[in-house]
Order: C-alpha cells, then sequence, then structure tokens
C-alpha cells in the first residue's frame, strides 16, 4: 500500500514561524512534523510513500530525498497552486492505483491508527473529535 502525504500547503495561520518553512517543516522535538508522521507510517508497515508538495517545497525534499535514510520510497508530485484537497489528490492521479491512504502531513498519529485504517477495505475515514 502507497501513503500520498499532504504537505503542499503555506501554513499562512502559523505565521511567523512559516515565513521560511512549509508547516510540515516546523520541529517537535528535533524532528519535523512530517518526519514524525513517516516514521509511524513505515512503522505501520507502509514502504512506498508519495509526498505532494508546494510551499517551499525544496526544503521537503532536500530533507527527506528519496526516503533512504528511512529504509523508504518517496515520490513527489507538485501542487503549485494550493487549490484545496481534492486538487492534491487529482496531483497524483496515474501515481496511484488500488487501495492508498491519503494523510495530511501536518498531523502527528500514532503506528496503530495508520496500520487500522490501512487494514480497511473500501473507503475509510479517520477522525478525532477535539
Amino acid at each position: 500500500m502507497k501513503a500520498v502525504i499532504l504537505a503542499a500547503g503555506e501554513g499562512s495561520r502559523m505565521r511567523p514561524l512559516t515565513y521560511t518553512r512549509p508547516k510540515v517543516m516546523l520541529p517537535i522535538a528535533n524532528k519535523p512534523i512530517l518526519e514524525h508522521l513517516l516514521t509511524q507510517a513505515s512503522r505501520a508497515g507502509i514502504k512506498e510513500f508519495i509526498f505532494v508538495v508546494g510551499y517551499r517545497d525544496e526544503q521537503v525534499r532536500d530533507y527527506f530525498g528519496g526516503g533512504e535514510r528511512w529504509g523508504i520510497s518517496i515520490d513527489y508530485s507538485t501542487q503549485r497552486r494550493q487549490l484545496g484537497t481534492a486538487d492534491a489528490l487529482r496531483m497524483v492521479e496515474g501515481l496511484v492505483d488500488g487501495n492508498f491512504l491519503v494523510i495530511n502531513g501536518d498531523i502527528i498519529v500514532g503506528q496503530e491508527d495508520i496500520k487500522g485504517l490501512a487494514g480497511k477495505m473500501g473507503n475509510t475515514l479517520g477522525i478525532v473529535e477535539v
């Protein structure tokens, strides 16, 4: 199974922290938010990723490269204009087939939750009430 990670947003509500970096690259415990997510997804058994990048995408590409450091594979798709989640998914058309997981790149979720969603058949949505 592949995971599509949505990481193109600017994070304008997080200003001034996101003036120089995308929201997914903001550090938590000395690691970007996106790295925490990637690690948990990898531990859940996902080894192929597609990052949909946009705002300051070079920082994401430079940091994660092809994923070798984590023993996984990362491909990239660029969303030049952020037109919403559906448009971001359109960017990966032709890069995924069958079941795949879509995760917002600015969240931290545990491997058990990822594993549970990835194991479901059909369309599944995970939400948390806040």
